[in-house]
């Protein structure tokens, strides 16, 4: 990554936001594609773990371009997102609101994230691990959260899991006090929905839908991530997907303006 930056703010104001919210709101969604109905992913629910998670693993770049509606009680409204990705820890999003002006560029790594909003010439930099600026957009999105979700992969399946009802195409698994549930679609394998439980209620959903084959991989189409306790939702809808493809160096380079404001947290 380079940047060029200029002395650092002490306060990051989030009322700089205001104008980004008004961008936001004027897009529009557009139309819906149809997609092929894909062959099933695996042979049965009980190979299906080790499928799925090998169906992600031999994915070493993704590419695409999606329109994005993000919802929440403080605004709601709609971008173009370009993603970009590179095994095994690489995310880049570039998004544009309405008549292409830029609104904002992220990067995700093993460590460390980069928030760059074009519009307000703001500029964050700090942990993934971040409780507080880590966030997408003034929502409770964290970008640890969504660096694998926004590729349509449920990373929360990395765990050891449990077919507990094989009917519905269930699965779990446990880590301490939160809960995961893996609904997989029985006849063909691909995954529907994940849920995140606390005291056995819903407080995180990934849903995931229009699965299409890119190359030999399932890939949904249509990503939809809900925060329920806080009533927000980011929905994906991906108009093209290139997986494996050579992706270019410069895309994950961003260029900042010499007087932007900046908060850099260790």
């Amino acid at each position: 990554m380079k940047a060029r930056l200029a002395p650092l703010n002490k306060r990051f104001s989030r009322w700089g936001m205001a104008g980004f919210i008004l961008l936001l709101a004027a897009g529009c969604a557009g139309t819906q594609k149809k997609y092929d109905i894909v062959k099933p992913m695996s042979a049965g629910l009980d190979t299906w773990p080790e499928v799925y998670r090998q169906n992600f693993q031999a994915m070493n770049s993704f590419h695409g371009n999606a329109r994005v509606t993000i919802e929440s009680q403080q605004f709601s409204g709609n971008v173009t997102m370009e993603v970009s990705w590179i095994r095994p820890d690489k995310l880049y999003i570039q998004a544009e609101g309405p008549l292409g002006v830029d609104v904002g560029k992220i990067y995700v790594g093993a460590s460390r994230f980069i928030i760059y909003n074009q519009y307000n010439n703001h500029f964050t930099s700090g942990s993934v691990d971040d409780p507080y600026l880590n966030r997408l957009w003034l929502t409770n999105f964290s970008l640890q959260e969504l660096k694998y979700a926004v590729l349509g992969y449920a990373a929360q399946a990395e765990r050891p899991l449990r077919l507990s009802d094989e009917f519905h195409g269930v699965f779990t698994a446990q880590d301490e006090e939160i809960e995961y549930r893996f609904i997989v679609n029985p006849e063909r394998g691909l995954l529907e929905r994940c849920e995140i439980l606390r005291e056995g209620r819903v407080f995180m959903q990934q849903d995931f839908k229009k699965y299409k084959s890119v190359s030999g991989f399932y890939i949904p189409q249509i990503i939809q991530i809900t925060m329920l306790e806080q009533k927000e939702r980011l929905s994906i809808f991906y108009e093209d997907v290139q997986i494996n493809k050579q992706l270019d160096a410069r895309a994950f380079v961003i260029d900042v303006n010499s007087k932007v404001q900046q908060l850099n947290l260790n």
